[in-house]
């Protein structure tokens, strides 16, 4: 289980969140997207995989989180404006060269496409839409409004689409006049070989000295995806009618 840890000194409380869920005033929690979205079939090549690997497949699954989550945070400061250095300045190396590759992958797409930042890793809870989740990019490239969401993972699974779907609702709801027009995964693991740019067709994708990256699109707009998704969540919902997130208090101090 995953946690978010909100220190308050102020009050010598450490207060520790469970991620799963979001919530605007601390009392009524909705579960996110991802959450929802665990009761959707991975598909075959997920069990096949399962069974591959076995016993590690827990410990493989955490690291490649891991490094996912790394990434995020890392191209959340390049969009901020901070500098990124494969050292420290003691000279010690802050990245492997598997992470240093996927960044210079993303710096590459930002370069190519130039697409103008509107939102940063920003986060929305619905109480009408009954669900939460972080946004990774919101972008303007070629005149039309993205949402983008970054992954590290070697596939695309359809669950990721109807992920993407379930955000640009969140945003939409939050930014009537400012509609989400197109959704993409930027997938910095691709196997794509050349570089294609097509305003028109909605194809991005590039290749660069540390490998290649694209920006994937569906052929279904966002909100069909999220059709599937909303059946998806009444699934969640039967599974979970009296769900209550965890949310442990416990003082910052401690003195015998």
């Amino acid at each position: 289980m995953q946690t978010q840890i909100f220190h308050k000194p102020e009050i010598q409380q450490i207060n520790f969140a469970d991620s799963r869920y979001y919530t605007r005033n601390e009392k009524d929690y909705f579960p996110s997207v991802t959450e929802i979205l665990s009761v959707y079939p991975k598909g075959f090549g997920f069990d096949q995989w399962l069974k591959d690997v076995g016993a590690n497949a827990k410990e493989i699954a955490e690291r490649a989180a891991k490094v996912g989550s790394k990434i995020h945070n890392v191209t959340e400061d390049l969009n901020n404006g901070v500098e990124i250095k494969w050292a420290d300045e003691q000279g010690n190396a802050q990245y492997s060269i598997d992470e240093w590759k996927l960044l210079l992958r993303y710096a590459d797409f930002w370069k190519k496409c130039t697409p103008t930042l509107i939102a940063n890793e920003q986060s929305f809870c619905s109480a009408n839409l009954k669900f939460g989740g972080t946004i990774d990019r919101v972008t303007m490239i070629a005149g039309k409004r993205w949402l983008i969401d970054i992954k590290t993972s070697n596939y695309i699974h359809t669950s990721q689409e109807l992920q993407l779907a379930a955000y640009a609702e969140l945003w939409n709801e939050d930014n009537p006049n400012a509609p989400i027009e197109e959704t993409g995964i930027l997938w910095l693991k691709t196997s794509v070989r050349t570089d294609k740019i097509d305003i028109d067709k909605n194809i991005f994708q590039g290749v660069c000295e540390a490998g290649a990256w694209q920006l994937k699109t569906f052929e279904r707009h966002y909100t069909d995806a999220f059709k599937i998704f909303q059946h998806t969540q009444a699934i969640w919902t039967e599974e979970n009618p009296t769900y209550k997130p965890m949310n442990l208090i416990l003082p910052d101090t401690i003195k015998l």
